[in-house]
Order: structure tokens, then C-alpha cells, then sequence
């Protein structure tokens, strides 16, 4: 038996084990964590100083703002489902901006979305995209060269009159909508301009890639080969050690029965013949 206070071999690889698998759990823990991105600084700036910034939201959102403020913003059949789209996708954090042109009275409109993971983020992407061609509004598609994944499309509301275009696209795991409105269709190439603009300014994630959940997912998947890999290798160690320790007692018990041999043999170095 060990002395009191001093832990077998076995108990101390296992305290090892277990230390090495509390380390990597807590590495994983930790990118886990959801962080709250600043995405209040991402938007780009009008085109031209002629635009003032909005002080009053005209409907879209200006600030901060959540899911749910979101979703009535966009103004869906069910508000509810949207919200619930949002959040399932990953809504993290989101910002939105307005200006207004002085002479003509044209507005521009910048929002940001920050998802947890670029999945998230595409995924929202789609939704959006059947949600604004499905409206009575729409009228065609905008083509917009030179950004990643993205829709772009017109609106039409001739009893206003009024006229919108507007781009969403996606960058990392971000997503931004860049919109203007005119009481006469007039607008030409400003929404893909803009876009292409905020999509040169925008950073290429406002999280972390290592930090999306479709790579934690793959994170894990490692985790727990490294977690085999640990135990494996303490097994290895335990095994080799109950070996050595097995022969121990034996060569031990060999030399201990010789001892014995040579006191009944009369002290004679070698046993009697037989």
C-alpha cells in the first residue's frame, strides 16, 4: 500500500487525464462564447455632403435595434415567424442610419445586421430575398457588379408615387441593405454604386471565423479526437506502468524463492542434482 498522502502512480496519470481534458474544455468554452459586436461603425457615408443625417426614423430603423423591431420594420405577413427566422439564424446585433438630399428630397437608408456566422447571415440573405420579390411592390431585379453574395431589387408604388432601390448583400457575417427612395423614378445607378461602396468599406467580419458556430461545430469535432487521443496515450502510459510493475513483483518473487532455494539446499550455491 502507498504511504498516506502519497497518491498511486495510477491515480496521479489519471489526475493528468482529467487536468488536459478540463484544459480543453475550457479552450472550447471560451470561443463559445457569443460576442457582441460594435456594428454601429461599419455603415458608409452618403454619397455626397448633401445628404443630412435623419434625427427622426421616417420607418426604418435608426440606432440599435433588435429582432423584433426589425420584423416590424419589415412589415411581413407574420412578424412573429420573422423574429423567430432572425434569432435562428443568429441575430446578434444590428444598426441602421438614414439620410436625406436637400434638393431633391431623396433618401438613403444603411442598415447592418451582424450574425453569429456566415451561415447565419446567407441564410437571412435568402429569406430577405423571397420576401422582397414576393412583394406587390416590386417590379424587376437590380444587377450590382463587384460584391459577394447579394440581391438587388426595384419597387413601384405609382398611387404615391413612390420608388425604391434597394441591395442587400452579404460580407462574412454581416448583413447590409443600402436603399433609396424618390417620388420619380429617377435613381438610376445610386443603390448599386452605394453598395459597392459599402461593401469596399465594410470589414471583412465584425466576428471572428473561428468564432462562427458552423466552426465551432468543426472545433468540437477535433475536441473530442484530441479527447481520444489523451486518453488513449494516458492508457498507453497506465498499461506500460502496470507492466513494469508486474514484472517488478515477479523478478521480486524470483529472487526472493532463490534466497529461499539456497537456505535448504544446505548452502550449496546450485540445487542438488536430482
Amino acid at each position: 500500500m502507498a504511504p498516506t498522502g502519497i497518491p498511486y502512480p495510477r491515480d496521479r496519470k489519471r489526475r493528468l487525464a482529467d487536468s488536459a481534458l478540463a484544459l480543453i474544455g475550457a479552450a472550447a468554452f471560451s470561443l463559445a462564447a457569443s460576442p457582441t459586436p460594435d456594428v454601429a461603425g461599419v455603415l458608409a457615408p452618403p454619397p455626397s455632403s448633401s445628404y443630412v443625417a435623419d434625427t427622426e426614423s421616417t420607418g426604418s430603423p435608426l440606432g440599435p435595434f433588435d429582432a423584433a423591431e426589425y420584423a416590424g420594420y419589415l412589415q411581413p405577413d407574420d412578424p412573429r415567424g420573422t423574429e423567430a427566422d432572425l434569432t435562428r439564424d443568429g441575430f446578434v446585433a444590428a444598426y441602421g442610419a438614414g439620410w436625406t438630399e436637400q434638393a431633391t428630397g431623396r433618401g438613403l437608408v444603411e442598415l447592418v445586421i451582424a450574425f453569429s456566422g456566415g451561415n447565419g447571415a446567407r441564410k437571412w440573405l435568402l429569406s430577405a430575398q423571397a420576401g422582397a420579390q414576393s412583394s406587390e411592390y416590386f417590379r424587376r431585379a437590380i444587377t450590382v457588379a463587384g460584391i459577394g453574395p447579394y440581391y438587388g431589387v426595384h419597387y413601384v408604388n405609382p398611387d404615391a408615387p413612390a420608388y425604391a432601390d434597394v441591395v442587400s448583400f452579404v460580407k462574412g457575417n454581416d448583413f447590409f441593405t443600402v436603399g433609396f427612395v424618390s417620388t420619380a423614378d429617377d435613381l438610376g445607378e445610386a443603390a448599386p454604386a452605394q453598395a459597392r461602396k459599402q461593401f469596399d468599406s465594410a470589414p471583412a467580419d465584425s466576428i471572428p471565423p473561428a468564432q462562427w458556430p458552423e466552426n465551432l461545430h468543426l472545433l468540437a469535432g477535433g475536441i473530442d479526437l484530441l479527447k481520444v487521443a489523451v486518453l488513449a496515450a494516458v492508457a498507453v502510459v497506465v498499461v506500460g506502468f502496470g507492466i513494469a510493475l508486474v514484472l517488478f513483483v515477479l523478478v521480486r518473487r524470483g529472487a526472493r524463492r532463490a534466497a529461499d532455494g539456497k537456505l535448504s539446499w544446505d548452502g550449496d550455491d546450485q540445487p542438488p542434482d536430482g
